[in-house]
């Protein structure tokens, strides 16, 4: 606690704990010297694309709007962990926010299958029910929510049976499990720009969001004789998740100025994408930027 000494008062405060590692901080700002500078831009078209009112004329512009903010809200995560040089964390972070944003820029370019992602979601409850009945007991759940459900389950259910084998005679049918009959690498290559960074978005982060050797190897190393741990920070693979996290935030803003007429976004983009240049490659083509 510390005495804060005014011209009329004195006032106690209580001393605010700060959690993080400073020198992997300092470390970031010398590795990018230029990001803090170039963060307050970021910010303004952060500010400028979502903290607004919009007037949505369907469900296709509700979804481009909010998932946008859940993007950005992702990519503030990926910021923190990296700067403090948590890569590993930043990956798995980065695994679900780049998904995100295929799905986004996907959905954005396909309107007519908006309605399609969000009735999945009484497929996606109605899988959740028996697990949660088998971890708290079947009385958990009331029979009147069970039966409301079952009811929205059994109006979309027919939609998304898919074949349980590929043989073309083969009549089994499976509930699917994801709303699209495209699986996520061929939704990628459909999306342009954001698509072609599936290795650094979607490969190489799968390693460490699923229990996999390749997440454990890299964090292990031979010291002598013996194997260790390796609990200092991960710089390297913190950048790369931010650096591609960065580019998965400008599509989302982009996708509002393709969707909304917002005033002062454009201009704001375009700074954006200079700054990523200027930050994580100086002289390479700019993100988004046709050959």
């Amino acid at each position: 606690m510390r005495l804060l000494m005014g011209a009329d008062s004195v006032v106690m405060q209580a001393a605010t704990a700060i959690y993080g590692f400073p020198d992997a901080a300092t470390a970031f700002e010398q590795r990018h010297p230029l990001f803090n500078e170039k963060m307050a831009n970021l910010e303004r078209a952060i500010n400028i694309a979502f903290v607004r009112t919009q007037v949505v004329q369907s469900a296709a512009d509700r979804f481009v709007y909010f998932f946008g903010t859940l993007i950005a809200e992702d990519f503030m995560e990926v910021f923190l962990v990296s700067v403090n040089g948590y890569g590993a964390a930043a990956m798995k972070l980065l695994r679900t926010m780049y998904e995100q944003t295929v799905n986004l820029r996907y959905l954005h370019d396909h309107p007519d299958e908006v309605q399609t992602f969000l009735d999945f979601n009484a497929v996606q409850l109605q899988k959740l029910i028996k697990p949660i009945e088998e971890t708290f007991g079947t009385e958990v759940l009331s029979d009147n929510l069970k039966e409301e459900q079952k009811k929205r389950f059994g109006a979309v259910k027919d939609r998304f049976m898919v074949k349980s084998c590929k043989s073309k005679t083969c009549d089994e049918m499976r509930l699917s499990h994801t709303w699209s009959k495209l699986d996520f690498v061929s939704m990628a290559k459909k999306v342009g720009h954001i698509g072609t960074l599936i290795v650094p978005g979607y490969f190489i982060p799968l390693r460490h969001a699923h229990p996999t050797l390749g997440s454990l190897s890299e964090r292990i190393e031979i010291v002598g004789d013996r194997m260790e741990f390796k609990s200092e920070h991960q710089p390297d693979m913190a950048d790369q998740a931010l650096m591609t996290a960065h580019n998965c935030l400008l599509t989302a803003l982009e996708i509002q100025a393709e969707r909304f007429n917002i005033e002062g976004l454009r201009e704001a983009i375009d700074t954006c994408v200079r700054d990523w240049r200027d930050i994580w490659s100086p002289g390479s083509a700019i993100p988004g930027e046709k050959d």
